[in-house]
């Protein structure tokens, strides 16, 4: 199968593009809207596309590219969304998923939310490891390190991680947890640490983030805060990773697992088994693949039989979300109905607000 790979290679998640660098080159047509329009005819980028020999099977989409292509409503390949973080302006996330004839979202718990709107092809799909990175790691390898982090730090919802980060390193031995490492480099440094101490995000705690199967898959104790997304993808509290309920529990557990060498390398080695088998960017290509083939190529997209005004209503939240004044007053233009132009109206001047804002800036 080949895939195309809508994205924005200037405002992309580090998870999208974990995922779309795990597609085969042979297999991938990309389409980088930072070196394209923002709001770029679909069959245009497929004619370019197909005159270079490249004509994909399906087309993904990367929800939070600055810019999302026009007609994708209207092609006969079937789209999907992918949709990361899907807990911010989730309603928004919800309407623009009916573009899409698939969707797919990392967090298991909002797979009934978009179901319920209305779309009919929903899947979850982990945060993941690519599988080619920690080949190598052994669980009882010798580990310099007793604790290791690596991931953003100083926005308003990491305080509580960069607090417990600051607190553990006045105890343990840990990696500069400031610094940023590539992905070589994120993998080196859990396979030389024990254990990894995970605080998610203040506005999702409960996340399982991609830094808890990284710290799993290279053979590292993981210990995130309960209750976590991981019981909902199968695994389990004691058996695959270690859990914390209050910040202040977190040293003195982790002072425990490193003194109780046996038990942490079991939840560690059971940890590590499962990760590689069953989170990795290379099964949720599976997964996508499977889900896809057994439709037969049938397309799901909602809006595929909307009204055009509907559809344009739905571009143009997007254009107005990413700040992109010039496809927003483009969209709001195609409407027709006089209660579609009083909805899109705040919309598009909110657009241009930002647009003349950014240029005098």
């Amino acid at each position: 199968m080949k895939y195309g790979l809508i994205y924005d290679s200037a405002n992309c998640h580090i998870t999208g593009d974990y995922l779309r660098k795990s597609v085969p080159e042979d297999q991938a047509v990309h389409f980088d809207l930072s070196k394209l329009k923002s709001n770029a005819e679909i069959r245009q980028l497929l004619e370019t596309a197909a005159a270079r020999g490249e004509v994909p099977d399906i087309l993904l989409h990367e929800i939070g590219a600055h810019g999302l292509p026009q007609g994708l409503d209207k092609i006969s390949i079937p789209t999907a969304s992918l949709d990361v973080d899907t807990f911010a302006w989730t309603p928004l996330r919800v309407r623009w998923s009916m573009l899409f004839d698939y969707v797919f979202t990392w967090h298991p718990s909002y797979v009934r939310l978009f179901e319920e709107a209305g779309h009919s092809r929903v899947f979850a799909i982990p945060h993941a490891v690519d599988r080619r990175y920690f080949a190598g790691a052994d669980v009882n390898q010798d580990r310099f390190y007793d604790l290791g982090f690596v991931g953003n730090f100083g926005l308003p919802q990491y305080l509580a991680r960069d607090r417990v980060n600051l607190n553990l390193a006045k105890r343990f031995r840990m990696n500069d947890s400031r610094r940023k490492y590539g992905k070589k480099e994120t993998v080196e440094v859990y396979e030389r640490c024990k254990a990894v101490v995970n605080v998610s995000r203040s506005e999702f705690p409960q996340e399982a983030n991609m830094r808890c199967f990284e710290a799993m898959a290279a053979g590292a104790l993981l210990i995130t805060g309960t209750p976590t997304e991981l019981t909902e993808w199968g695994l389990h509290e004691g058996e695959h990773f270690a859990g914390w309920r209050s910040e202040e529990e977190i040293p003195d557990l982790v002072d425990r697992f490193l003194r109780d060498n046996e038990k942490r390398t079991a939840i560690a080695r059971a940890g590590q088994e499962r990760t590689l088998k069953d989170f990795t960017y290379q099964r949720c290509l599976e997964t996508m693949t499977d889900a896809i083939r057994r439709d037969g190529g049938d397309l799901f997209a909602p809006a595929r039989k909307w009204p055009s005004d509907e559809t344009h209503l739905v571009y143009l939240s997007y254009y107005h979300r990413f700040r992109l004044p010039g496809p927003a007053v483009a969209e709001y233009r195609q409407l027709r109905r006089a209660k579609a132009y009083r909805k899109g109206l705040p919309m598009v001047l909110k657009a241009l607000h930002h647009g003349i804002r950014s240029s005098l800036m």
